[in-house]
């Protein structure tokens, strides 16, 4: 609750307030986090209607993408014992860019985590360092390469892998949210502030600045109430992942939730957030997983050779920024007070 507190006290501290403009706010609990979306539009009873549209649509597609739920299509799969299952459009969807990434990434994104995660237990009253013949044995069901996309909504898991899309879940429900609003009319919603956790999507016009773009900040790791920059966009999503976010501490030494798939272990990279800005907030989400085990010299080597928009944040303060986040945002630098470095 603190950090999406912190994050709406971030955003709507950047935008100003609606003035006149009617709005309507849903505030909703759904795929084990708090969520928001506030929508805008010509008047109260149409925003209203867009709004609670949108919390519906991630309601729906919480049975698709979550593995905890034994309704769901993830609990089947994962319970199936490598026999064929058919799962729903949206969940093969979601497995099917999960691949997509992960095969794009060279497996620094890889969805069949699950095992390794339900070792380490964090965010859990088991959270703990295993042994080493623990890891070991939860790796040999780790690889991407393990999930079968067979067409026609069929899906096999081989070497029991176990699918987790967690971490790109909220980025799949905000494309869903972005593609429901593209439909409604203009005056049913003129502009939208969705936020599915961590993930910020800025739909449409933002009426605090007149209708521009609106404004989004990045993440001070050290106090994530406070930013280190912003970024303005327009149909956009801001996606942060960062070793503050979950984690905990054993023997003085922080142990985080951003796990490397060759190690088992949290990605030791010297980073401390990675944030992603794209138009497809899917894509943004496995990104900043990827990027953040790829560290620093990788990630920005990754980005320069795929045209994507990142900035990242190191242990020693330092802020990089790739070449494409002048090209999809308006990025200014505000770290200098709280002791980072503009690296460019």
């Amino acid at each position: 609750m603190k950090r999406l507190f912190a994050v709406f006290l971030l955003l709507f501290g950047l935008t100003g307030c609606a003035g006149r403009q009617p709005s309507y706010t849903t505030d909703f609990f759904a795929m084990d986090t708090f969520m928001s979306v506030s929508v805008y539009g010509s008047d109260e009873d149409s925003a209203q209607q867009a709004a609670v549209a949108c919390e519906q649509e991630v309601n729906a597609l919480e049975p698709a993408l979550s593995r905890t739920r034994e309704d769901s299509d993830l609990h089947r799969l994962n319970h199936a014992n490598g026999a064929v299952c058919e799962v729903s459009e949206d969940t093969y969807a979601a497995i099917e860019a999960a691949v997509q990434y992960a095969a794009l990434t060279g497996g620094a994104f890889d969805p069949t985590m699950a095992s390794l995660t339900d070792l380490w237990g964090i965010n859990t009253e088991n959270a703990h360092v295993p042994t080493q013949a623990e890891i070991d044995e939860a790796l040999s069901h780790v690889g991407y390469e393990n999930i079968k996309l067979l067409g026609n909504n069929q899906v096999q898991l081989l070497d029991g892998a176990q699918l987790d899309l967690g971490g790109i879940g909220k980025g799949f429900a905000t494309d869903a949210v972005f593609a429901l609003l593209t439909q409604q009319t203009e005056d049913a919603a003129t502009g939208a502030l969705v936020q599915l956790g961590g993930n910020i999507g800025a739909f449409g016009q933002n009426p605090a600045r007149n209708g521009g773009n609106w404004v989004v900040g990045v993440a001070d790791p050290d106090n994530n109430a406070e930013f280190v920059a912003t970024a303005e966009v327009r149909d956009a999503s801001v996606v942060t992942s960062g070793d503050y976010e979950r984690y905990f501490e054993q023997d003085g030494k922080r142990y985080h939730h951003i796990f490397d798939p060759e190690t088992g272990y949290p990605a030791d990279t010297g980073l401390r957030s990675v944030t992603v800005i794209d138009e497809n907030s899917t894509r943004a989400d496995a990104l900043t997983t990827a990027l953040f085990v790829m560290g620093l010299d990788d990630g920005l080597a990754f980005c320069a050779e795929n045209n994507i928009a990142a900035v990242f944040i190191t242990a020693d303060k330092q802020i990089y920024t790739t070449d494409a986040v002048a090209s999809v945002c308006t990025y200014t630098f505000l770290g200098a007070e709280k002791g980072y470095t503009d690296a460019q």
